[in-house]
């Protein structure tokens, strides 16, 4: 026969215990008038046929149908056989911080599509401290119906979670304030500040408070082959360009590639773009010395060689770095690749040009 209780309380708590339910076992059956004790740093929720009857606060109730209003419709209905008893589960939720430490087991990946290569890997670890808000909503988020919950059962819910919360989270992050690699490799305190802004309401989401969070969070070291392999970036344009700006988020000296972004990607094209033309003037103005001196230039028009620690015709180009290397306008390098004439490879919108295709052009 059913134990009738006139006095609910948890008399211990376990070593490392969140959750406790009254009985630990079988059904309580909890008479009218009853004493419910709840120490300080804990919550008490009653629950019947998966609804919550009432949540009690620390300090010491007597248990009648004014502060279980549900109780009024349950003994009128005889569902308790007209005895001054009601049966219901108690679940007494510590309401105390919890300090958790965290790291992640596999990279997360922040997406940044602004910005090559599209997105970056992310790792991170230290501790984070949290606590119960929302008792009701925190049960039925970690599915803690159980007689008793553990600390590290709690973890094993939350850690998983907290990964997914901080992808998200970063991803909006990179997208609403233009973030790219140079930035994440050096995760600032503001983004820090921010991040957890944005977590706290994931938090409400299962009943709980986010107190504290001292996660330090870096690039992960192959973060590029990292999202590579999964398929960000893939071009080799992309990679490229990826590298160069990876290569310049590492360099102590490069700090300011951190406010510019890929804004610098464009600059190191022109400045590449300036030098070749200064070394086709370079060439120029050697073969108009030779010509002087009796020398010939070469035939055909032919642009001369590169000299010694000169640029030389890279393997492969763009149409505007041909036109350059041609002395011709970007439209009549477009007129040959059309026509058939100048072989091109065409790489998603965009032509490359083997030094071997413009030779054989030139030759033809």
């Amino acid at each position: 026969m059913p134990k009738i209780f006139d006095r609910v309380a948890v008399e211990s708590w376990q070593r490392d215990e969140i959750i406790q339910k009254f009985p630990r076992e079988g059904l309580g059956d909890i008479k009218l008038g009853s004493q419910l004790i709840v120490n300080p740093g804990e919550t008490a929720v009653f629950v019947r046929g998966g609804e919550a009857m009432g949540t009690f606060t620390p300090g010491r109730h007597t248990l009648t149908t004014e502060n279980i209003p549900m109780l009024t419709n349950l003994l009128e209905a005889g569902l308790f056989g007209g005895a001054n008893v009601f049966t219901a589960d108690v679940y007494f939720v510590k309401t105390t911080d919890l300090t958790l430490k965290w790291g992640t087991v596999n990279p997360i990946i922040v997406e940044h599509p602004q910005r090559m290569p599209g997105a970056s890997a992310i790792v991170g670890n230290g501790t984070y401290v949290t606590k119960v808000k929302d008792p009701w909503r925190f049960l039925n988020a970690m599915d803690a119906f159980r007689p008793s919950v553990r600390f590290q059962e709690v973890k094993a819910r939350l850690d998983p979670m907290l990964a997914i919360m901080i992808a998200d989270k970063m991803s909006e992050l990179a997208i609403a304030k233009g973030l790219g690699p140079a930035q994440l490799q050096s995760f600032t305190k503001e983004i820090n500040e921010m991040l957890v802004g944005l977590l706290q309401e994931e938090f409400d989401a299962i009943g709980m408070v986010l107190v504290d969070f001292a996660i330090n969070m870096s690039l992960h070291p192959d973060s590029l082959k990292v999202v590579t392999n999964m398929g960000y970036g893939t071009s080799y344009t992309q990679k490229q360009q990826a590298d160069a700006l990876m290569a310049a988020a590492s360099n102590p000296s490069g700090g300011a590639l951190s406010e510019v972004g890929f804004g610098a990607m464009g600059m190191a094209a022109m400045q590449q773009q300036q030098l070749v033309q200064q070394q086709l003037l370079q060439q120029q103005q050697q073969a108009a010395q030779q010509a002087a001196a009796g020398g010939q230039a070469p035939a055909g028009g032919t642009p001369p060689a590169a000299p010694s620690g000169g640029m030389p015709m890279p393997d492969v180009m763009t149409p505007e770095q041909a036109a350059t290397f041609l002395q011709v306008s970007l439209p009549d390098v477009m007129a040959a690749i059309e026509a058939g004439d100048l072989k091109a490879k065409k790489i998603g919108a965009a032509y490359r040009i083997s030094k071997a295709n413009l030779e054989a052009f030139l030759g033809g």
